[in-house]
């Protein structure tokens, strides 16, 4: 249980500095050209692919691809669309788009997905793709009212934040290409969240410790995915000769390859910190308090924001506290409104 709340939030840490490096990586520029949202991804992914490709085989861990079963790589084909070509692009469509602490906090819808998708709805759609049998561990979620108790305030949260505090425009208003892309980017991140736990092995492979593997080879597809897209595009460009402007408080400006930014990103994030979530999330499942999991991590917008303020100036006014603390508010009644909730078959 305590290496669950560990892992979690180191994920945490890493997941805060990863939000305003990303942006620091769109802002990066070569006589006035920056990297496309596809592009960030494409080069920041591949990096990342190649540090956890290195960390398998270092560790023999390459070998377990064989206990993955067939349907077992539709789930994993799944989750690279989700996790990796739906969620990192549509974030990085959201910072390019809108401001910084803007994004980070409608990004962070995310938890309440996670909980959501914990549900028997999800289960069935999963288990058709999987084929997996109904897990031992029941799975608990809040009751409903909880549910959409929480949800109604996060989404009231980000009203507040698209429509800067005046909620009367809603009426006609239009939602951002970055406000959607921010929201689509929650979305697919509980979905993604809860697909690991559906991933089909052979009879007599060990339970649990392919959280690894798994992020491996859906990053291998979401990977693709991307080349795919930047192949019918403008190509994947190149990193170098960008720089960004970096500060230390008031310290600065210090001009920043992109090549730092994609390191950070590749290496720290998406091959160290996405692999231990869903070791995170395995060790909570079988502990039965996964359901507690999510909402700690509503720590990274926090942490996110300052950093962004810090090191890239992102300012941010009264409608994004307003919106932060309803969207905060909304997490919070999910978390503690398990308290006495049905179990959810997964």
């Amino acid at each position: 249980m305590r290496r669950a709340y560990g892992y979690t939030l180191i994920v945490v840490l890493c997941w805060a500095i990863s939000l305003p490096t990303g942006k620091a990586l769109l802002l990066a520029e070569r006589a006035g050209e920056r990297l496309t949202p596809l592009q960030a991804s494409f080069w920041s992914i591949g990096v990342g692919w190649l540090a956890l490709l290195l960390v398998l085989a270092m560790r023999g861990r390459l070998g377990t691809l064989r206990a993955i079963t067939g349907r077992g790589w539709l789930v994993l084909v799944a989750m690279g669309f989700f996790g990796w070509a739906g969620y990192v692009v549509a974030l990085n469509t959201a910072f390019v788009r809108i401001p910084l602490p803007d994004a980070i906090v409608i990004n962070y819808l995310h938890p309440v997905f996670v909980v959501l998708f914990q549900g028997r709805a999800f289960g069935t759609v999963a288990r058709a793709i999987s084929g997996w049998e109904q897990s031992a561990v029941p799975a608990k979620r809040p009751r409903a009212w909880p549910m959409a108790a929480g949800l109604a305030l996060c989404l009231c949260g980000v009203a507040f934040i698209v429509t800067d505090g005046r909620l009367a425009q809603l009426a006609s208003l239009r939602l951002s290409t970055g406000a959607l892309a921010a929201l689509f980017a929650a979305f697919s991140w509980g979905v993604y969240s809860n697909l690991g736990r559906f991933v089909q092995v052979r009879a007599g492979t060990e339970d649990g410790g392919l959280g690894d593997v798994q992020s491996w080879l859906a990053m291998t597809f979401g990977l693709a995915m991307i080349g795919i897209g930047l192949a019918f595009g403008a190509g994947p460009g190149l990193p170098s000769g960008r720089e960004t402007a970096i500060y230390l408080g008031s310290r600065g400006p210090h001009l920043t390859s992109a090549w730092v930014f994609v390191a950070i990103m590749g290496v720290l994030v998406y091959g160290y910190a996405y692999s231990l979530w869903l070791v995170a999330l395995e060790i909570g499942r079988r502990a039965g308090i996964a359901h507690r999991l999510p909402p700690l991590t509503y720590l990274t917008p926090a942490l996110g924001v300052l950093i962004g303020l810090v090191v890239l100036h992102e300012p941010f006014g009264p409608a994004f506290w307003q919106g932060a603390g309803l969207i905060a508010a909304g997490n919070l009644v999910i978390a503690l409104g398990r308290s006495g909730g049905r179990s959810a078959e997964t």
